[in-house]
């Protein structure tokens, strides 16, 4: 069994200055990730991360563990966990789309204290939004390679 994490992080970096940081984090995280056997995806509103995480027990443990040391953002709380059958993001070590203000949107609603329900259904609703940007990037490059 696989297990899903979601996690909120307020981000530290000071922007425009450092938003190549954000693209060091997906350059190494991806890279280690696929060695690690995790899968997911991650948003950056400017303000907040989001990130899906999809492995065994032990692996999603370890890299939380690394990310919660990590001085890039602060206030990493879990929003979602849970074994799920199958990977939603099989064939990403770590998806990401550069900075979404779109998203910001389904991110705010799992920061607000609301009822642990309302912060589920969020959190599933925004990982199904993430899965979906990431069938649409496939969808996208299996177009551009049967163009070419």
């Amino acid at each position: 069994m696989i297990t899903s994490l979601l996690y909120v992080s307020q981000s530290t970096l000071r922007l425009p200055s450092q938003a190549g940081e954000v693209d060091a984090i997906v350059a190494q995280s991806q890279g280690r990730n696929a060695a690690e056997g995790i899968t997911g995806a991650l948003v950056f509103t400017e303000r907040l991360f989001a990130q899906n995480l999809e492995g065994s027990d032990h692996a999603v443990d370890a890299l939380l563990e690394r990310l919660r040391r990590d001085p890039r953002h602060r206030d990493i709380e879990i929003v979602y966990r849970q074994p799920i059958p199958a990977r939603r993001f099989n064939t990403w070590a770590l998806a990401y789309a550069g900075p979404s203000t779109f998203v910001a949107g389904n991110v705010l609603p799992l920061t607000d204290g609301g009822p642990p329900a309302a912060t589920r259904k969020a959190a599933e609703r925004l990982i199904k939004l993430m899965s979906q940007f990431v069938d649409a990037h496939l969808i996208g490059q299996r177009r551009n390679s049967s163009q070419a």
